[in-house]
């Protein structure tokens, strides 16, 4: 959170669904944070293969800077 706090983005951790809510730049989109061992849920699983907007699962803060910033951003 802090890292995607630091370029200006608007973090909720909404816990359920998924782990957060991220608005930047006009953009909405949600993160499932997850350790390198960790499992999606059979909800998450069902609820990121049918939700219509941007979802994004994602292990580290940088994964999660490039999911909001975009690739060609973080060269």
């Amino acid at each position: 959170m802090r890292a995607l706090e630091a370029v200006g983005a608007k973090v909720v951790y909404i816990k359920l669904p998924v782990d957060l809510l991220v608005g930047f730049r006009g953009k909405n989109l949600l993160l499932e944070c997850k350790s390198s061992t960790g499992r999606l849920t059979k909800d998450q699983e069902k609820f990121i293969s049918t939700w219509n907007g941007e979802v994004h699962i994602v292990q580290t803060p940088e994964e999660a800077l490039t999911a909001v910033l975009g690739k060609e951003a973080m060269r």
